[in-house]
C-alpha cells in the first residue's frame, strides 16, 4: 500500500480530540510537498541531460556510423563505449586508408607492372617487399656476374701480357683457359730446365770427385756439354768401374797377404828344420849346444850365492814360498834389459 493510501486512510480515522494537532500534519505534508518538488525537479533535470547526452552521443554515433541501431536498454555508458569503439573504429580505417594510400604509392614508384593489387594491407606490404627484395637480389646476382665477367676478363688480359713478356706470343683471342695452359706448359718448362740445370751441376760434381780421388780406376770423362741423363748414366758407370777396381785391388792385396803368410810360415819352417839339422849336426859331433834359458840359470844360482852369504835372509824367502818362487818373483820384477844386462852380477859370474 502507498504512502498516500495510507495518509488518506488516516484522515478518515481522525477524532475531535486529534483536531488541534492536524495543523502540524498540514504543515508536514507541505514541507514533504516541497521537499518531493525538488527532487521531482532534479529527477527531471537529470532526465532531460541523460537524454540530452543519449542524443549527444547517437548523434556522434551516427556520424561515424550512419546505420547503427540503438537497442533497448543501451545506458550513456554503453553509448559511450559504442561512441569509443566507432572513433577507435574510424581512426584505424583512417591510419589503413593512408597505409593503403603509401602502399599503392609504392607499388606505383616502384615500376611494378600491373595494377596495385586489391589485397589487405598487411599482406600488400609483405608482398612488395617480397619483390623488392627479389629484385635486389636479382640485380646483386647480375652485379656480381657483371664483376666477375670483368675480374675474368682483366685476369686474361693481364695473363696475355705477362706470357707475352716472356715471348710466348700467344693468340690475341685466346681464351683463359688456353692461357693457363700455355703457361703451365712453360712453367712446367722452366722447372724441367732449372732442374737439368741443378743435375748437370750435381752430376758433373759427383763424376769429377771420382776422378779426382779414383785416377787409377780407369774411369771414363764425358764432354763438358753433356745433359743430365748422359751425365748421371756416366757417375752410375764410375761407380761401378771405381768399386770393380778396389774390389780387384782388395783380391789382390788379399793374395800378396797370403803369398807372404804363405812365405814367412815356409821360411819359419825351414829356419825350425835348419836348427834341428844343426842340433842333430852338433850332437853328432859331440858339441853341446847353449843353456836354452842361462840369463835365469844363472840368476837363480846367483840368488842362491847371496842366500849364503847372507846377503838375502832366509825368511823372506820362506815367506813366498820357498826358494823357487822367490827366484820367479825377482826375475819378474826386472825388465828384460835387465836380465840381459852383460854388468849384472849373475851375467859376470856366468860369463
Amino acid at each position: 500500500m502507498s504512502a498516500i493510501v495510507a495518509i488518506q486512510n488516516a484522515t478518515r480515522m481522525l477524532t475531535a480530540a486529534e483536531r488541534e494537532q492536524i495543523a502540524g500534519l498540514i504543515d508536514n505534508l507541505r514541507a514533504k510537498s516541497r521537499e518531493l518538488n525538488s527532487e521531482a525537479s532534479k529527477l527531471d533535470r537529470a532526465a532531460k541531460t541523460e537524454a540530452t547526452k543519449r542524443n549527444t552521443l547517437l548523434t556522434k554515433i551516427h556520424l561515424i556510423d550512419p546505420d547503427f541501431q540503438v537497442t533497448e536498454g543501451q545506458s550513456s555508458e554503453d553509448l559511450k563505449t559504442v561512441l569509443a569503439d566507432a572513433k577507435s573504429y574510424k581512426a584505424n580505417k583512417a591510419k589503413e586508408d593512408k597505409r593503403r594510400t603509401r602502399l599503392e604509392k609504392k607499388w606505383n614508384d616502384s615500376g611494378f607492372e600491373g595494377e596495385c593489387p586489391e589485397m589487405d594491407n598487411d599482406t600488400l606490404d609483405a608482398y612488395i617487399k617480397t619483390l623488392l627484395e627479389r629484385r635486389r637480389d636479382a640485380e646483386k646476382a647480375a652485379k656480381k656476374l657483371k664483376s666477375q665477367a670483368s675480374s675474368a676478363e682483366n685476369k686474361r688480359k693481364n695473363l696475355y701480357e705477362k706470357l707475352t713478356k716472356l715471348g710466348l706470343k700467344p693468340d690475341e683471342h685466346s681464351t683463359m683457359e688456353d692461357l693457363q695452359a700455355l703457361h703451365s706448359r712453360h712453367n712446367q718448362s722452366e722447372k724441367q730446365r732449372a732442374k737439368d740445370e741443378r743435375d748437370i751441376k750435381k752430376f758433373r760434381k759427383q763424376l769429377d770427385d771420382l776422378i779426382l780421388k779414383n785416377p787409377d780406376a780407369g774411369i771414363n770423362n764425358v764432354p763438358n756439354d753433356a745433359g743430365p741423363n748422359t751425365l748421371e748414366n756416366a757417375v752410375k758407370n764410375a761407380r761401378e768401374t771405381r768399386d770393380l777396381f778396389k774390389k780387384a785391388q782388395k783380391e789382390q792385396d788379399k793374395q800378396l797377404k797370403a803369398q807372404e803368410r804363405a812365405d814367412k810360415k815356409a821360411a819359419e819352417q825351414q829356419k825350425k828344420n835348419d836348427e834341428k839339422a844343426h842340433k842333430l849336426a852338433n850332437k853328432a859331433a859331440g858339441i853341446k849346444g847353449p843353456n836354452k834359458n842361462g840369463f835365469y840359470q844363472a840368476f837363480t844360482a846367483w840368488i842362491t850365492d847371496q842366500i849364503a852369504a847372507g846377503n838375502i835372509n832366509q825368511s823372506d824367502v820362506d815367506d813366498v814360498g820357498g826358494k823357487g818362487k822367490y827366484n820367479s818373483i825377482r826375475w819378474k820384477e826386472m825388465s828384460d834389459s835387465e836380465k840381459k844386462d852383460p854388468l849384472a852380477p849373475w851375467n859376470r859370474i856366468s860369463a
